[in-house]
């Protein structure tokens, strides 16, 4: 139940955060080199299950991605974000990619008494962290695999995420 529901919460903050962003364009590349787009407005669902990203494009097939063999899903209107830092709705993450230890700055948070997960793209909780009453906090990511995790914030007043690339 409650991977299911952090599943849910992470594809409403990505489907909800890019309606923000005014993106029109979802790009998927495979480690093959293959590049498909997929106009927003024509993609009926969009689903992480068993490991697989679905894109259900409305009045088309289905395409199917395994998320170990996806170099990168990016959105355009993306812009001003460097390789090492990511900025998102005041979470800023640093080093972006990072080999070890990552800092999250939560200077910008309403309520700095909350929990930061780190999870994998199919919506697993991979690590948890309580906090309270610091602008800047650390986190040891060195036991996970090379990929794209996200991160996740939230407290009592918001909800905050932003991806990860650990090397």
């Amino acid at each position: 139940m409650k991977h299911k529901r952090l599943k849910l919460c992470t594809i409403l903050l990505l489907v909800f955060g890019l309606t923000g962003l005014q993106a029109q364009t979802m790009y998927v590349k495979t480690t093959g080199g293959v590049q498909t787009s997929y106009a927003l407005s024509s993609i009926k669902k969009l689903t992480f299950s068993g490991g697989n990203m679905v894109v259900t494009p409305m009045g088309g097939s289905t395409s199917t991605y395994v998320l170990t063999n996806l170099r990168y899903v990016t959105f355009d209107g993306f812009t001003g974000i460097s390789e090492t830092e990511q900025t998102t709705s005041g979470l800023t993450l640093f080093p972006n990619p990072v080999n070890d230890i990552l800092n999250i700055d939560l200077s910008e948070a309403k309520d700095l008494n909350g929990t930061i997960n780190i999870l994998s793209l199919d919506g697993k909780l991979l690590q948890t962290k309580q906090i309270s009453g610091d602008g800047i906090i650390s986190i040891d990511v060195s036991s996970l695999p090379s990929g794209i995790y996200i991160c996740n914030y939230s407290n009592k007043a918001e909800i905050k995420s932003a991806k990860i690339i650990k090397q």
